[in-house]
């Protein structure tokens, strides 16, 4: 009786004798292609001490290639890597800065040098002033802050203009064209 601690795991591609395809195209080192038996295949890949791997199993038939497998999907697996590493980096994030109307100098001042710091890094910057109570009769003080940061800061521009959302004022700078 088998247990399932005695049997090997399938590898997601087809390598060697976890082949199921009867005919394969074979692609060798210098290019060439031919079809011929799983048999014949492995025969010849066992016979160089290489491993039978299979390729791309959508085609008619299967294409596989004669190659040392560790090494393939060790190349694979690093070109992933530096895939989703390239991806990251050109990922925009979205920073959020919060400001009350009756925001003090100083506080307005180290908030706009974090708003610089994430444009500097690339990031879009999104801009809050929230309203509470009866600073919802004045809302064009919002308008005003968010106006000093465009004034002070000649490198942002908005990628969305201020606009008000119930008791909050959201815009949203990215790095200007001018920098």
């Amino acid at each position: 009786m088998k247990t399932a601690f005695n049997k090997k795991p399938e590898p997601k591609q087809p390598i060697n004798e976890f082949i199921r395809y009867h005919q394969l195209r074979i692609i060798s080192e210098d290019g060439q292609s031919n079809v011929m038996s799983k048999r014949d295949a492995l025969a010849l890949a066992y016979e160089q001490n290489m491993d039978l791997v299979v390729i791309n199993d959508t085609a008619d038939p299967p294409i596989a290639k004669i190659i040392i497998a560790d090494k393939y999907f060790y190349e694979q697996k690093r070109r992933e890597k530096e895939l989703a590493k390239k991806q990251r980096e050109s990922r925009i994030d979205l920073k959020e800065v919060q400001f009350r109307p009756g925001i003090s100098v100083h506080d307005f001042e180290t908030k706009l040098k974090n708003i610089d710091k994430f444009l500097t890094n690339g990031d879009k910057v999104k801009c809050m002033v929230q309203y509470r109570g009866r600073e919802n009769a004045n809302k064009q003080i919002g308008f005003e802050i968010l106006d000093r940061i465009t004034v002070q800061l000649t490198t942002a521009e908005w990628d969305t203009k201020p606009t008000i959302n119930g008791n909050k004022l959201i815009g949203i700078l990215k790095r200007g064209k001018n920098v």
